[in-house]
């Protein structure tokens, strides 16, 4: 695994074809690309330059990205942000602790004593807006990298699949 400081450089370097795993379906083993490994490298590779882009304000990109979400739904619920967001309860729990340590989210009562609420604070509104510079720039890097065809070419490709595996999981 290369340091994080080389992270930069090889996002310089041409492409090399993602590792091919090996694979086993009904007609036997076979090589060919594993998509959890392909989607988890892709990821891992955009998700590293939000987070360098947000990290100059002490933010990671979960991070800005549940803000923006809380932000958006005003006081809500915890369990209606973590399915909107499509997270376990246990890992939004997780998410806003550091959130909350900082004074950019509050979690109090809900609209009855059984319930709890999360919203922004007046300082989790201004970070908000000190990350969207950062996230925009983050945004145009990645789409520099990728070439727009490719990034059209992704999300709607994204698209179909969440649509696909989200009707079979039903």
């Amino acid at each position: 695994m290369l340091p994080r400081r080389a992270t930069a450089v090889r996002a310089l370097m041409p492409a090399r074809p993602a590792p091919r795993t090996l694979a086993v379906d009904a007609a036997g083993p076979e090589r060919s690309a594993c998509t959890y490994t392909t989607a988890h490298q892709l990821a891992r590779l955009v998700r590293q330059h939000y987070d360098a882009e947000l990290g100059a304000i002490g933010l990671r990109a979960t991070q800005y990205r549940l803000l923006v979400e809380i932000l958006a739904h005003g006081p809500v619920r915890p369990c209606d942000l973590a399915e909107s967001m499509s997270l376990s309860p246990s890992t939004l729990t997780r998410n806003l602790k550091p959130l909350i340590a900082a004074g950019w989210v509050d979690l109090g009562p809900g609209m009855d004593g059984r319930t709890r609420s999360v919203c922004i604070t007046a300082a989790g509104c201004s970070k908000c807006a000190e990350g969207l510079p950062r996230w925009s720039m983050a945004q145009a890097r990645v789409h520099r990298l990728m070439g727009s065809r490719q990034v059209g070419a992704l999300h709607a490709l994204v698209g179909q699949c969440l649509t696909s595996m989200s009707a079979a999981a039903e």
